[in-house]
């Protein structure tokens, strides 16, 4: 059996897989792209590679 990666893991080639959310206090969040938003948050990036929407979450970080 292989294992499956999870919706938060990147993916090995570099899809854009993921999104980037945010809500109305100004909170980011890294989200899987095939997932629905949340009510709430609204995409502030993405679709876009795993690596990139860590990136904005990172630097967004006190």
């Amino acid at each position: 059996m292989t294992a499956r990666p999870a919706p938060f893991d990147p993916e090995p080639d570099g899809q854009a897989t993921h999104l980037v959310l945010e809500n109305a206090q100004g909170y980011l969040s890294l989200w899987p792209a095939w997932r629905e938003t949340p009510e709430g948050w609204t995409a502030r990036l993405g679709p876009a590679p795993h690596e990139a929407c860590t990136r904005l979450v990172a630097a967004d970080r006190p």
